[in-house]
C-alpha cells in the first residue's frame, strides 16, 4: 500500500502502523518522533500515534512538537 509522508509516497506492507511508515521514510525522524521532539499529524493536523493502524493513502507529515 501507499502512504505519503511529508509530500513523499512510500510503499509500505498491508497492515503497518504509522511508525513502519515514517522508520521507512527516516530512521532519523523516527528517532525525533520516539524521544518526543518531533509528533505526526494527519493531513488535517490531528496528531496520530505511531501504533495506529494504515488502512493505504493516507498523507503523514511530521512536525517539530510545540512546547
Amino acid at each position: 500500500m501507499k502512504v505519503k509522508v511529508n509530500n513523499k509516497i512510500i510503499t509500505i506492507f498491508n497492515g503497518a502502523e504509522v511508525k513502519d511508515a515514517i522508520r521507512k521514510y527516516s530512521t532519523k525522524e523516527y528517532k525525533k518522533v520516539k524521544k518526543g521532539i518531533k509528533i505526526i499529524t494527519d493531513k488535517n493536523g490531528n496528531q496520530v500515534m505511531p501504533t495506529g493502524e494504515l488502512m493505504g493513502d493516507e498523507e503523514l507529515n511530521i512536525i517539530d512538537k510545540k512546547n
